[in-house]
């Protein structure tokens, strides 16, 4: 039978972008690629998209004759990049199976098309396709699968990056400093470098969203990982790109756009030693149409508790102590978009999440919580929505305006038994609420040989509100701020110029002014360049300063007044002399500040081969902390000095008795006599300590395509750091990284992945180096810490899909550490998990 000159020339396009098996397309469809092409016939445009990508493109020839591509150029997805190309043309692309549909008969581009350009999200930037100067960590709802992760907390944590410490389930009691470790509902958040989980800006979609509990925290686990097209992360300053909190790097969340069709998940699965019997269920549906498309996803998950009496590492814990608590959590998403017109779309994101967490501490060895312990109750209700309007201006200038309206209620009770009987119940109310508004242009301003110098220009405004109740007292505060921004990208070579030794050679430049209704305003800059000697071969230098302000909770919630005999913080005092001294939050905190340096180099030497190398540094000033460790001796120590007023005036200290939460605090025994204090000890936290952070994070990725359509896949990365403290001028810096519940200095995750699209096996072997135990006056040395993950998926009849997880299948356990009380967790709740093995089960249905 003849073919028709539309089918022999649909075949051509297909047989003509046909370079890889459509599952490593798949996965080359989400990576980002460095695409550089003029102004040319579509057709021509989408093969070469498709054959750099490998990719298979199937279009009719009819639709795409005498239709002209614009110039595309950046660092963008090939998704992102077709897309871009159909922009205004009346078609569509549909994306499946490592393969690209064009469907929709061509129509001129006329001002009652309903099809805009969707919005490119760029991580680390607010121009479209600027390139990275630092290196853009990625993991991909296929990455996410092939480990068995079941949230996003737990992708969070097996990052070589994160840290596990600071605002996570599972931190026990008594790690590290008071308050710096922390579980107050249940979430999950990055903390990168270990800086601090409030100090990693995380995005959604390229838009913050509600802050959790008390710490100014986004909780991760209430994004349903099923919605998830990938994670970004660039581990490097950007407070001049996003604001505050992007001292550490930032996190974007990218969900799936234009999904079609509908899937059901049922997962169950249980630590071998006992406890931590998980449950999760979930649906994921999602429609597209010309002009638009809606997903929607929910995700219900429940886990039972871990008690110490199941691990023998626990013997110094009470055994009815949940080492790890009974969590429950449901969560609901939506996300849309619609054009309007030819060159506006409209776009909502929406997000809810209702959880609960129940946890118990035995204060003896021998007698039962409820006899002598604490049981505590913690929920966690979330609801954020995110709209955004976008819109072509012509001359290739866009305008975005987006919003966020986003609310957290942290609630629940904490009950104390004493000999058998309830002694106290302490009830607990935090309410986050955080409403924005931004508005932004982005589009060329002048041509260079190279390609247009772009400018990317905004400003917007926030606010932040803060409640709480405790016994205390109650803290109701609110934080407003204005802010605006410039970006620049200045484009100096470019490939089609054939410059020797500069492939490629572009600057980029941000400036961000802050204005606080509550601190002095802030002017952030960043500046990056990189180079790419040849085309293999990219090289990058970011600097730049960021800031994290102290959260509400954290300058507000007040601070004690003590009166206490001089005798015990000094000597030669004689019996009656005495003291005030406070300690606790202060309201006249103010930003921490950060200066931030990295160099990278990324090399593709051939097809499916990606090496990265970057060296960074983080010199973190001003950071909240109490300034004296400890009291004993401090009137004699000048080291504290400044902190201490001799004969203080008595209106003073009235002053400071007055503002403190609970008056006077007598420790002394006697009546309060101010012509009897020799000095106030101003111990209250203060921006007065200084962080230095340094370190490499080395990666490679190798995809191979077999024969008979099988892929291989080996990633490694490892990140090596080394960070200490000094806490006030002239004293002694300590170590970090490397100490008990910090960062170790080095971890790294390898993986090794094999299959093609009916079925695939994984390995994932992570390590993490010892640690030191300096808390007593010999060292204890923590050993390494090494786990094996195992994960198979194969998929029976049409759209069932069975996997089977065996994660740190070998049962590494934590180390056992010294504890002072049987309701200190005896383990580093911050760098190891009390699970174990954990054997999963998951059953995927779609349709």
């Amino acid at each position: 039978m003849m073919m028709s000159i539309k089918s022999r020339s649909l075949l051509a396009l297909m047989v003509s972008a046909a370079c890889l098996h459509p599952v490593a397309a798949a996965a080359q469809l989400r990576d980002r690629q460095s695409f550089d092409l003029p102004a040319q016939d579509l057709g021509d445009a989408l093969r070469k998209v498709a054959a750099q990508a490998g990719i298979e493109l199937y279009a009719p020839a009819a639709d795409l004759a005498g239709r002209k591509a614009p110039p595309l150029k950046g660092d963008i997805t090939p998704r992102e990049a077709i897309e871009t190309l159909l922009h205004g043309t009346g078609l569509t692309a549909r994306f499946e199976n490592g393969s690209v549909v064009i469907l929709g008969r061509a129509q001129p581009e006329a001002a009652n098309s309903e099809v805009a350009r969707e919005d490119i999200v760029v991580t680390g930037s607010r121009i479209a396709g600027a390139p990275s100067a630092a290196p853009v960590i990625s993991v991909t709802s296929e990455d996410i699968r092939n480990a068995g992760q079941a949230d996003l907390g737990e992708v969070a944590r097996s990052l070589p990056q994160n840290f596990g410490g600071g605002y996570n389930p599972g931190i026990g009691n008594g790690q590290g400093a008071p308050n710096e470790n922390v579980n107050v509902n249940g979430a999950s958040t990055f903390n990168l470098r270990g800086i601090g989980p409030n100090a990693t800006l995380t995005l959604l979609n390229g838009n913050r969203f509600a802050y959790t509990g008390v710490s100014s925290v986004i909780d991760v686990s209430a994004i349903p990982v099923s919605a998830v097209e990938r994670i970004e992360i660039v581990p490097d300053g950007a407070s001049a790109i996003y604001g505050a909190d992007a001292v550490a790097g930032v996190v974007n969340i990218l969900l799936k756009r234009d999904y079609e069709g509908v899937s059901a998940t049922a997962r169950i699965g249980a630590s071998t030693d006992g406890g931590n019997v998980q449950q999760q269920y979930g649906l994921l549906g999602g429609t597209s149409w010309a002009s638009g498309g809606l997903l929607a996803a929910y995700d219900y998950n429940r886990s039972s508790a871990i008690r110490a009496g199941d691990r023998d590492y626990a013997g110094a814990a009470n055994p009815e102590t949940m080492l790890f608590p009974k969590t429950w959590r449901q969560s609901l998403l939506l996300s849309g978009h619609q054009a309007l017109g030819p060159d506006v779309t409209l776009a909502v994101d929406l997000l809810y999440k209702k959880s609960r967490l129940h946890s118990v501490t035995g204060y003896s060895l021998t007698l039962t919580p409820d006899q002598l312990g604490l049981d505590n109750v913690s929920t966690s209700e979330i609801f954020g929505i995110a709209p955004s309007l976008s819109a072509e201006l012509g001359g290739d200038w866009r305008f975005k305006a987006s919003g966020f309206f986003g609310t957290d209620r942290t609630g629940g009770f904490s009950e104390l038994f004493f000999g058998g009987t309830l002694l106290a119940r302490i009830d607990k109310h935090f309410f986050n609420r955080n409403l924005a508004l931004e508005g932004g242009f982005q589009g060329p301003l002048f041509a260079l040989p190279a390609g247009d110098v772009r400018l990317a220009f905004g400003g917007g405004a926030r606010r932040n509100s803060f409640f709480s109740e405790s016994p205390t007292g109650d803290v109701e505060r609110r934080r407003d701020n204005l802010f605006a921004y410039g970006e620049l990208l200045v484009p100096l070579t470019s490939p089609e110029q054939q410059i020797e030794g500069l492939h490629r050679l572009s600057l980029t430049g941000a400036l961000r002014f802050e204005d606080y209704s509550d601190a002095p305003s802030i002017v952030t800059p960043k500046l990056g360049i990189v180079w790419e000697p040849a085309r293999i071969l990219r090289l990058g230098a970011s600097w730049g300063r960021s800031f994290k302000m102290p959260t509400l909770y954290q300058q507000y919630s007040g601070y004690s007044a003590i009166y206490g005999r001089a005798a015990r913080y000094g000597s030669g005092y004689p019996a009656g002399a005495t003291i005030v001294f406070a300690a606790g939050p202060d309201s006249r905190l103010g930003p921490e500040r950060s200066e931030n340096l990295t160099f990278s180099a990324q090399l593709t030497p051939m097809r499916g081969l990606e090496l990265t190398a970057a060296w960074y540094r983080i010199d973190y000033t001003d950071r909240v902390a109490t300034p004296i460790p400890s009291l004993v001796g401090v009137l004699d120590n000048p080291l504290y000095a400044e902190l201490v007023t001799l004969n203080p005036d008595t209106a003073d200290l009235a002053a400071i008795i007055e503002g403190s939460l609970l008056g006077l605090e007598n420790s002394t025994g006697l009546p309060y006599n101010p012509a009897n204090v020799v000095a106030f000890i101003d111990a209250r936290d203060r921006n007065i300590a200084r962080q230095r952070f340094s370190g490499i994070d080395l990666s490679m990725r190798y995809r191979l395509e077999l024969e008979g359509g099988k892929e291989l896949t080996l990633s490694v990365a490892g990140s090596f750091l080394k960070s200490r403290q000094q806490i006030l001028p002239g004293a002694a810096w300590t170590p970090l990284a490397g100490a008990l519940f910090h960062p170790s200095r080095f971890r790294g995750r390898g993986g090794l992945s094999y299959g093609d699209e009916r079925f695939s096996l994984a390995a994932f072997v992570s390590h993490m180096s010892g640690l030191n135990d300096d808390r007593q006056a010999v060292r204890v040395r923590i050993p390494a810490y090494t786990t094996l993950d195992l994960t198979a998926r194969v998929r029976i009849g049409k759209g069932t899909e069975v996997s089977v997880a065996a994660l740190n299948l070998f049962n590494a356990e934590p180390t056992s550490i010294v504890t002072a009380l049987p309701s200190d967790t005896p383990y580093d709740t911050t760098n190891y998990s009390p699970a174990g093995r954990f054997v999963g089960f998951t059953v995927r249905q779609e349709w």
